[in-house]
């Protein structure tokens, strides 16, 4: 392989009221023929004036189109939370244009034709809205959270991103044909192994779950464990199945592999 040479793609998007940053290091961590690509979302980034997404069928078809041009080579997309209902929808988009992915991974996530368990709260009025999703994640630091003016254009993006996750209506015609990754975090009390375990009936191809230590985030905790197994799975042959012995559930931590 020459110097630099890139040889596959990543398109990676985000959970909820978090944007491009999240993926800042994966370049350096990801093997270098890989080349990470983080589709600007509505309401962040290059598009902070826009508003932010809430019906998650207009949004996939958008970032579809966007990143089409870019599937020149084999490519993967990653989603983690709210992410990952983004990345099924634009993998059935990109496969209806002939471009179908290699690879998806998602993390985090309950399988797309499942219902949303919980209690919703995108529909709350602020101060309740807020506090549900800080007793939910408890991941907005204390200092962010008593900055006014910040926390006024956080919560407008929270809402939207919200909204696309418990509202979510599973909208896909069939099953796609490249294999399906799954990551939870053993911690993680958002999610039943179940529901994860439900993303196996949206592949023809080879399906695998891997548990990483750590809550809801972990793909910032153990990062280095979930780059490496996204690495060396994106680099096998992406086939269809020829029997149920194919499927290999990977019910083990990723740290351990």
């Amino acid at each position: 392989m020459a110097p630099g040479a890139l040889h596959r793609r990543l398109f990676c998007f985000p959970y909820a009221g978090a944007g491009r940053a999240v993926f800042r290091e994966w370049p350096k961590l990801l093997p270098p023929d890989i080349d990470v690509r983080v589709p600007c979302l509505p309401g962040r980034d290059a598009r902070f004036d826009e508003s932010p997404a809430t019906q998650m069928g207009p949004l996939a078809s958008s970032l579809a189109r966007d990143i089409l041009a870019t599937t020149d080579l084999p490519y993967a997309i990653f989603g983690h939370s709210m992410g990952a209902f983004i990345a099924f929808d634009v993998a059935h988009e990109l496969a209806a244009l002939g471009r179908p992915p290699s690879h998806l991974f998602v993390s985090a996530q309950r399988g797309p034709a499942l219902p949303y368990r919980g209690q919703p709260i995108f529909t709350l009025p602020d101060e309740e809205f807020l506090a549900g999703v800080v007793a939910r994640y408890q991941n907005i630091p204390q200092p962010v959270l008593e900055q006014k003016d910040l926390m006024a254009v956080l919560l407008r993006t929270l809402r939207g991103d919200f909204t696309l996750t418990e509202d979510y209506r599973y909208r896909a015609a069939g099953r796609l044909s490249c294999p399906i990754t799954v990551f939870g975090g053993e911690d993680d009390i958002s999610l039943l192994p179940e529901e994860l375990e439900a993303w196996a009936d949206e592949t023809t191809g080879v399906f695998r779950r891997h548990t990483l230590r750590g809550g809801h985030f972990f793909l910032n905790d153990r990062r280095t464990e979930l780059l490496a197994t996204i690495a060396r799975e994106f680099s096998l042959a992406a086939g269809p199945i020829s029997g149920e012995d194919e499927r290999a559930i990977d019910h083990g931590d990723a740290a351990n592999r």
